[in-house]
């Protein structure tokens, strides 16, 4: 496994690890950058999230398969769970379908997260509503 740091070379080293076959796995349930992402509904509420699976699936032809991994009752059980490819066909301007695919990954992330819901672990405010309590 190679771990790429969020960065200036992240999106470079992220397609060479495609162009060489690859599996590639993007952390991708909540924005972790300065600003930025796209705004997308999450849970009933807006929020933002990385456009980047959408826009290497678009421009690349990878596969965009939502997943998780969670523990399960047997002892050190791991169970990992592949939902269907999103669609990454253009359908209109490059920044439309960009919106749409991250739209459509979030409503599989909100499935995947409702399998386990105390196994998805946000140690961070990422919906507006979060501010509202913070003290």
């Amino acid at each position: 496994m190679e771990i790429v740091p969020v960065g200036p070379e992240a999106g470079s080293a992220v397609i060479r690890a495609l162009k060489a076959g690859h599996v590639v796995c993007l952390l991708c349930d909540r924005n972790v950058s300065d600003g930025g992402g796209l705004e997308v509904e999450f849970f009933g509420e807006k929020t933002t999230l990385p456009g980047g699976p959408a826009t290497l699936a678009m421009r690349t032809g990878a596969p965009l398969l939502p997943a998780a991994v969670y523990f399960t009752d047997r002892r050190g059980g791991h169970l990992g769970l592949v939902r269907p490819p999103i669609s990454a066909n253009r359908t209109g301007s490059f920044r439309t379908d960009v919106q749409r695919i991250t739209q459509a990954l979030a409503c599989e992330l909100e499935q995947l997260i409702r399998r386990e819901p105390t196994q998805w672990h946000l140690l961070q405010p990422n919906w507006p509503s979060d501010y509202e309590n913070i003290v």
